[in-house]
């Protein structure tokens, strides 16, 4: 089997390092083509992995034609199967890229983003008529999908969780609290870790809102913020805020990190406060880490942590509650470490990275047999 793994975002986050992961596991049983954006930072983590990722320059994102005439050829040329998109922006590119080839390869579209309209239109009836198979990462973005596309098209959407690795190692007590020590934390301080891209819709300030709270009230708290900046000035607007209250000790800032999960385990509890997260891949990565967790209550987290049982739900946007969830879990470290332990164990069962490729490979194989039938049928 041959599969194109497609992902032309330029940027490197959890949908891109998916998309990764996909080349490396999938790549095992499978010829796959890494097919990236010249000069975004897929094509700089594949090649220094020694993979030979390729490019297609694609102008028109909504009618992107040439670039799909390229595609097309390089379908042909190389007999491909399968066509897995991450980004729901390349939809356009391989469903035209389908149209034009001789070979009619089985798209195949991995949906991680929220879906928020219909797609019914006869632009979106055509794109959506060439993608054969839906993986969406929650069952609530799964009954979303079939809701809003074309109702023939319902059967093609398949739930399949992702999956997160355990940790390459699980640290000490002293390691950890030399990672504090690094940070200027002190072993009885509340640490509160918040990883992901750096824009107002990912709500950092919330967390600065409920730790600046709890500072003025003198609570023994901090807060540790990483992600690459996605929006500058609301970066920089975080930073003041910080700097005009004298909290620069507590609330700290760092940019993006290779192994988060390392970090986290110096924490005490890892929060993901998006107004509304399809799935929440911090989350997973931070219980498979035994670390606590506490999400916004929208999208796909409800999925991930059970409240009060597997971390704490707080209602999405509203600062005040998150600042009463977190209160709990400082004032009672005991509940804390409950929610920890039972978090590590939800997600090493139903969130492991091995058991979801195994799933993902078994469907792949199965859908792709039928399609072939069904080819072949008409």
């Amino acid at each position: 089997m041959k599969i194109i793994e497609l992902c032309l975002s330029p940027d490197l986050g959890g949908l891109e390092l998916y998309m990764y992961r996909c080349c490396r596991e999938l790549g095992k049983g499978a010829e796959v083509i890494p097919l990236v954006c010249e000069g975004g930072r897929l094509q700089q983590r594949l090649e220094a992995e020694g993979a030979k990722p390729q490019m297609v320059e694609r102008r028109n994102r909504a009618l992107p034609l040439l670039a799909a005439r390229r595609l097309a050829r390089l379908i042909d040329e190389e007999q491909v199967d399968i066509i897995h998109i991450h980004w729901t922006k390349d939809i356009p590119l391989a469903a035209f890229a389908k149209a034009f080839a001789k070979r009619k390869p089985m798209l195949v579209s991995t949906r991680q983003m929220q879906i928020t309209r219909p797609k019914r239109d006869r632009y979106h009836d055509f794109l959506y008529r060439q993608i054969d198979l839906n993986i969406t990462i929650t069952e609530a973005l799964a009954g979303d999908m079939r809701g809003l596309l074309n109702p023939a098209y319902a059967d093609r959407v398949v739930p399949l969780y992702y999956g997160v690795a355990e940790p390459t190692e699980f640290l000490s007590a002293g390691a950890r609290q030399a990672l504090r020590d690094e940070m200027g934390i002190g072993p009885s301080t509340f640490l509160v870790c918040l990883v992901g891209r750096i824009k107002h819709y990912k709500g950092q300030h919330l967390l600065v809102e409920a730790i600046g709270k709890a500072l003025q009230q003198g609570e023994d708290v901090a807060a540790l913020i990483v992600g690459h900046a996605m929006e500058q000035d609301y970066l920089a607007d975080l930073k003041r805020r910080v700097q005009e209250n004298g909290w620069q000790g507590r609330i700290l800032f760092r940019d993006f990190v290779e192994q988060p999960q390392r970090l986290m385990q110096a924490c005490d509890v890892v929060a993901l406060t998006t107004v509304e997260e399809t799935f929440g891949l911090v989350l997973v990565e931070a219980m498979r880490a035994g670390v606590a967790v506490i999400g916004s209550d929208r999208g796909g987290v409800p999925e991930i942590i059970d409240h009060e049982k597997t971390g704490m739900l707080f209602r999405s946007t509203d600062g005040e509650d998150l600042y009463r969830q977190l209160q709990r879990l400082w004032q009672d470290r005991d509940l804390c470490a409950r929610l920890a332990a039972a978090g590590k164990e939800k997600a090493d069962r139903v969130f492991d990275e091995a058991s979801h490729f195994s799933a993902l490979r078994a469907l792949l194989q199965q859908r792709y047999g039928a399609y072939l039938s069904a080819e072949k049928s008409r």
